[in-house]
């Protein structure tokens, strides 16, 4: 019989819900800037692991940078804020479960190290610790479902324990796996106690961590071990980080600091602060079946459309379509589009929309090549199971469908890839849309009508339709909810926001 670690932060540091997890989670993710991240394999990440109210924002620009990869198995380093230990501590349980699911231990690499002398395996000191279960909903929104964990807890280690650690590590530091440091930065406040000065607070704390970041991003672990021992820097995983870099850096090695925040930045009340990162190195080395790139196009659209924030907006009086489908046309996309996704699933080639078209007795007329803004929508027994589209018209309606029922089966970074076993249970929707148009805010929005892109400064996101009516929403929850997906406070669109709207025609099978 399989041993789990159940969760014990679901309800209280994360939601216990699934589906508001996954979608929290999801909006996170979608906060990574893709355009930053380095070339290669990403090999070593850093992420934070406080509650995900304060640091999850931060989290999810280093997990997003992972989205996709089709890892062998996670190392997940973190410290034991609970536990006294005099080695790296590894889990003898065959999984750790959250609301999402069971993440699979590594069993076999965890009997490997064990044997190494240089890791104990304790799972009381792994029962309430934090900083690896905080990793977890991240790692199973953004990486292919079945990827293992390789949980460590690694405590203040002497120069010869850290050694041997650092050597049976060797022969996973190939490329195919991932060393994920599980770590907040400074811990600023009486309550830590650390109070190392007391005036210009914001702009010392922000050099203490760029002495630690840096020394991160150089991978180099010495330095950083004799940067906290220099200035008794409160990072708490810094010996997880140490022992991650405590080997040759890859050739060419690349490396990016993907987001900053400190818990104090809200508020503005410094006398209590805690410090988040996070980074990435890759190995330019490294080959794998998929990368960052694979997955760029996807979370962008996952995001709602273009990386460019300014879309181009439709003249005020652009008609519903260009030229409204008849039904047989759209029995004719929703078929096309499972066709597609089918293929994806199965390993085979997309499908030919003029092929398919001939075989179900139907012409390709000029409304179905004209170009439009097309969404895939994938649902498994009510529940979301893939999204993906292009908000404007860049390609023939054909082939966008073709392209998204793909992509939402298999490349969505909020979700596993459909599984063959999945295809009988799931719903196939598209939804073709009318040009983008400009209004002038909120009171132009008709819920139930319109769908939605909400833009403030880089930060962007959309709505289809049918959103809001399926969920229940007013007109204030559905731009809440939009500016949330947007990695804005819940209120920002209340003001300095632009909007534009469009129409959709479903198509279901």
């Amino acid at each position: 019989m399989a041993t789990v670690r159940p969760p014990v932060l679901a309800g209280t540091w994360y939601p216990a819900d699934p589906r508001r997890l996954r979608d929290l989670v999801a909006n996170y993710l979608a906060g990574a800037d893709r355009r930053q991240a380095p070339a290669g394999v990403p090999v070593i990440a850093l992420a934070p692991h406080a509650g995900y109210e304060y640091s999850g924002r931060v989290a999810g620009k280093a997990h997003g940078l992972l989205a996709g990869i089709p890892y062998a198995a996670v190392f997940i380093l973190a410290p034991s804020h609970r536990a006294h230990l005099d080695r790296p501590a590894l889990s003898g349980l065959d999984a750790f479960a959250t609301p999402l699911g069971e993440v699979r231990v590594a069993t076999d690499i965890v009997r490997e190290l064990a044997a190494s002398g240089a890791f104990c395996v304790n799972d009381r000191a792994h029962a309430f610790e934090h900083a690896i279960e905080i990793q977890l909903p991240f790692l199973q929104c953004a990486l292919p479902a079945e990827t293992p964990i390789v949980p460590i807890l690694v405590p203040h280690l002497t120069a010869r324990r850290r050694a041997d650690a650092a050597r049976a590590l060797d022969r996973w530091r190939d490329g195919r796996h991932l060393f994920l440091v599980s770590s907040d930065l400074t811990h600023y406040g009486a309550e830590y106690g650390y109070v190392p000065f007391a005036d210009d607070i914001p702009e010392r704390l922000e050099k203490l961590d760029s002495g630690a970041i840096l020394r991160f991003l150089a991978h180099d672990g010495p330095g950083l071990a004799a940067y906290g021992l220099e200035t008794g820097i409160t990072m708490c995983g810094l010996e997880a980080a140490v022992l991650a870099l405590d080997a040759p850096a890859p050739s060419g090695h690349q490396s990016v600091l993907a987001g900053y925040e400190r818990s104090a930045d809200r508020s503005g009340d410094y006398s209590l602060s805690v410090s988040y990162a996070a980074a990435v190195i890759s190995d330019p080395g490294a080959v794998l079946a998929t990368g960052p790139a694979a997955t760029e196009a996807a979370a962008t659209l996952a995001s709602g459309g273009t990386s460019d924030p300014a879309a181009r907006a439709a003249p005020a009086d652009a008609p519903l379509a260009s030229g409204s489908l008849d039904d047989a046309e759209r029995r004719f996309l929703a078929h096309l589009a499972r066709e597609a996704v089918v293929a994806a699933v199965c390993g085979g080639p997309p499908p030919v929309a003029a092929r398919s078209a001939t075989a179900a007795g139907i012409s390709l007329s000029p409304r179905l090549r004209a170009n439009r803004g097309a969404f895939v929508t994938l649902t498994r027994r009510g529940h979301l199971r893939g999204c993906i589209g292009y908000i404007e018209g860049i390609k023939p309606l054909v082939e966008a469908v073709v392209d998204n029922g793909g992509s939402a089966a298999v490349n969505d970074p909020r979700f596993a890839p459909v599984r063959e076993d999945e295809l009988n249970d799931l719903h196939v929707e598209v939804s073709a849309l009318t040009p983008l148009r400009a209004v002038a805010g909120p009171q132009d929005i008709e819920i139930g009508r319109h769908g939605v892109v909400l833009a403030k400064g880089r930060r962007r996101a959309v709505f289809l339709p049918q959103v809001a009516p399926e969920q229940g929403w007013d007109l204030a929850t559905t731009l809440e909810h939009l500016a949330c997906k947007a990695g804005l406070p819940a209120d920002a669109w209340r003001e300095d926001c632009e909007f534009q709207v469009f129409e959709a025609e479903i198509c279901t099978e």
